[in-house]
């Protein structure tokens, strides 16, 4: 089993409530051709890091969890959505998420094509 590893590519603010930490990242991701398809894992390190490095308001930012929002597109032009495993939520390890590349009812994909422009949505704590 190989890991599709993720690049983010854009950091947009989603929400935030005056005085609140907690705040959601739309991330634009590609990800890089999988291996052996169905076998794979995907993954996006540095999250809290990127989004730092886009803020640069010096505070620390601890991940919450992710969720896909709107699907990128392979080289065969089919929808690609990051989720998790079990659920369409990725599973949160420190700085980064792990999942999977999925079709929009959480089918892992057997594609082997790299994607681009795939959206999740972050849930981060700002302190």
């Amino acid at each position: 089993m190989a890991v599709a590893a993720g690049t983010i590519t854009g950091v947009t603010l989603l929400r935030s409530k005056a005085g609140g930490g907690r705040k959601v990242y739309l991330l634009t991701v590609d990800f890089q051709a999988m291996a052996s398809g169905a076998a794979d894992t995907a993954s996006v390190s540095a999250v809290g890091a990127t989004i730092l490095a886009h803020t640069r308001n010096g505070k620390t930012v601890t991940l919450r969890g992710a969720l896909p929002i709107a699907p990128g597109k392979d080289t065969n032009m089919q929808d690609v959505y990051f989720t998790g495993t079990a659920v369409q939520a990725a599973a949160v390890s420190s700085d980064a998420l792990t999942g999977q590349l999925s079709a929009a009812d959480g089918t892992e994909l057997t594609s082997s094509t790299a994607s681009k422009g795939v959206e999740i949505a972050v849930i981060v704590d700002e302190a």
